[in-house]
Order: structure tokens, then sequence, then C-alpha cells
């Protein structure tokens, strides 16, 4: 064979050897990347004193948490911002009304079942519904998490979170409104539904 073609099949040979120790070190290259990432931990479930500082720091004594319910609270991401909320039951305290009833309070109170603006005040005894939106990674606990909205008119029975995948499942719930995050799903007065966040404020819809 001709020396200047042996040493050309030579080059060749290895070259091809490089090319695919290359390509192996490349497709790893992701496996390992993928073996590093640390999945997020989901939310520990809350304590009651954590629920209650959690009250505290948004309504100042201003409203209690209702203790008669086994479970007073609920945690979701009712907004869809990837940050952990809490809705809480709670009653207005009797001396604290006009606070409850301000246009200068720092919560927003409404009626989800009123699609304009609310009509009425909060009344000694109500049984209300409060949810706090999270901040960032500490959601709901975070010292930050100050956007809470104060709910009229919508405390039943069975309440639970619903993811938006759960709801969608469910055979019974064919026309559903756009869905940003959890829902609570709820029955008043014998009817089934939910309250979600439309983006600019908590609405009901039913669902059976």
């Amino acid at each position: 064979m001709n020396k200047r073609l042996l040493i050309l099949l030579c080059l060749t040979v290895l070259t091809g050897c490089h090319r695919t120790v290359d390509n192996n070190k490349v497709n790893e290259t992701p496996a390992q990347a993928k073996a590093t990432e640390t999945p997020r931990q989901p939310d520990p479930p809350p304590t009651h004193d954590e629920v209650r500082a959690a009250v505290q720091r948004n309504y100042a004594g201003d409203v209690t948490i209702d203790d008669t319910r086994p479970i007073p609270f609920m945690t979701g991401d009712f907004n869809g911002d990837n940050s952990e909320d809490i809705a809480i039951f709670v009653k207005p305290r009797s001396d604290k009304l006009s606070d409850l009833n301000s246009e200068f309070a720092n919560w927003i109170l409404e009626d989800p079942k009123q699609v304009r603006q609310l009509s009425g005040k909060v009344k000694p005894g109500e049984v209300l519904l409060v949810v706090i939106h999270g901040h960032e990674r500490e959601g709901w606990r975070s010292d930050l998490a100050r956007q809470t909205y104060l709910l009229k008119n919508v405390v039943g029975t069975e309440f639970r979170t619903q993811s938006i995948n759960q709801l969608s499942a469910s055979a019974e719930n064919r026309s559903l409104p756009q869905l940003r995050g959890d829902v609570i799903r709820e029955k008043v007065n014998d009817s089934v539904g939910i309250i979600y966040w439309t983006g600019a404020k908590y609405a009901w819809h039913p669902v059976s």
C-alpha cells in the first residue's frame, strides 16, 4: 500500500474516534445537569400560630379566627403567581366594625357573588373569608404578604381547594370561567360553586 495513503487512512480513523468521544460527552451533559437539579419542596402545612400571626399582621385585631371549625383555613395558589396563598374563616370583632367597613382599610372588601361594586357592609357576627396572597417564595408567611381580600356571603360548607386540572377533570364542569390558579370549592345554600380569582377580584361560579 502506498505510504501516503496509509498515513491518510490512520488520520481518518483517529479523527472518527475523537468525534465519537466528544459526542458522548455532549450527550451526557444534560443528564448530569438534570441529576444535580434540586426540586422545590412543597410548603409545610400551616400551624395555628402561623395562621394567627398572618391574620394579626394584616388585620391588627379587627377580626378573630372562627375556631368553631375543625380546620378554619386552607392553602393554595389562588391567584396563579406560584406563591402559596391562604384562605381563613374569620369573624369581625363587634367593636371594630367601623375599621372593617372603612374606605381607608388596608384590605379589599368584596362579595364574590356580586359582579359589580360591593353593596353592603360587614355585619356583627358575620362569618367572612379572608384571603391573603403570598409574597414570592415565602408565600403567605412572608412579612411582606400584605395583599388581602375580605369576602362576604360565600361562607358555606364542604370547603376544599381544587387545582385547575382537578376541576376540569370533573364531568359536571363543562362550562368554566377562565381560571388563573387554584379555586375554593364550596357548597352554599345547596348550590355547589367555586371561588376563583379573575385577575382583578374574587368571583363565585356555580359548577353544578
